[in-house]
């Protein structure tokens, strides 16, 4: 008889358990087809409430009946090895975005501001404890992406200069991709890595010196070089970076401060420069950094440049590509 209690207050105990990571999620609006938004819903809340019972168990995700890209569910397992969340609520509802390719055809949706508090696996951790999840669908209604978004008065800000200058859809592609960027360092994604830099890519590390000295591409400032690197290069030692952190816990990039403007003669192309802050176990740094994105390929763009600079060096970096 004992036992059959215990039975019984354990299955209540459980049955709650599961009720708290239970998530729903609805479309405020921005999809009109029905049967799609349906499965957009029901693909959100079974993710969020997947994640929730992996959070209170500290077990892997589990996907079981929601279609997800293998890509998505694999970035989303790399950040889980590296730190867990749950949601901050159970009910979420929220505004649908089409995301749109330059020629105005739909490239698929996206759902952002989903709140989540973070639950670090060791010290390591030493970023936000509330971050927010941004979540993208193709065409029809899959989870192809899954990434933390930038803040979001920096995200409105964007916005509104892409509507007063006419560019809201690149904009739009240069976060999403400048977030699937950070997430890559983030989890040590070597692999996104080599694809997102182009073969000859222009890449400037920097330094910290004593006294002015003259650097690999021709100049430096007092307390700073600048060093070119190419893209089998940097990746070498960004491996090696990785690979030591692996063991070392987890790596936080955080991007800030976004400028971002367009070439006036190279309209595929957008000059980015944000404020880069790098925190690991060992190593820590504040800098500006400048992405040129190739946008020619739109659906694969490619960065042409990336040039890091101390935040505290006011030398003018020259570079061409």
């Amino acid at each position: 008889m004992i036992k059959k209690i215990f039975t019984i207050l354990a299955l209540c105990c459980f049955t709650a358990t599961q009720a708290q990571d239970q998530v729903t999620f609805e479309f405020s609006d921005g999809v009109t087809n029905p049967t799609l938004k349906a499965k957009m819903e029901r693909q959100v809340s079974q993710l969020l409430s997947a994640i929730n019972t992996a959070a209170t168990r500290n077990y892997d995700i589990n996907y079981t009946g929601i279609d997800i890209d293998l890509n998505a569910s694999g970035s989303l397992g790399a950040t889980w090895n590296n730190v867990h969340f749950r949601t901050e609520d159970d009910l979420i509802i929220d505004h649908c975005l089409t995301r749109r390719r330059s020629n105005g055809s739909i490239k698929g949706y996206q759902v952002r501001n989903i709140g989540v508090t973070m639950i670090p696996l060791d010290d390591s951790y030493n970023s936000e404890m509330r971050r927010e999840l941004c979540i993208d669908f193709n065409t029809a209604g899959r989870i192809v992406d899954i990434n933390f978004s930038i803040e979001k008065n920096e995200y409105i800000k964007q916005l509104r200069l892409g509507e007063e200058l006419g560019d809201f859809e690149r904009r739009l592609q240069i976060i999403n991709w400048c977030e699937q960027f950070k997430k890559a360092y983030n989890d040590k994604d070597i692999n996104f890595m080599e694809n997102i830099f182009s073969d000859d890519a222009l890449i400037i590390t920097g330094r910290r010196i004593s006294g002015r000295q003259k650097s690999d591409i021709g100049f430096s400032g007092a307390q700073f070089e600048y060093v070119q690197q190419t893209k089998a290069e940097y990746l070498r030692k960004l491996r090696g970076v990785f690979d030591r952190q692996r063991h070392n816990g987890y790596i936080n990039v955080v991007f800030s401060d976004y400028s971002i403007k367009r070439d006036g003669a190279k309209p595929d192309f957008y000059y980015v420069t944000l404020k880069q802050e790098w925190n690991s176990r060992g190593y820590s740094d504040v800098g500006t950094v400048t992405l040129v994105w190739d946008f020619r390929n739109e659906d694969q763009p490619k960065i042409q440049v990336r040039a890091w600079q101390h935040l505290n060096d006011t030398t003018k970096l020259r570079f061409k590509f």
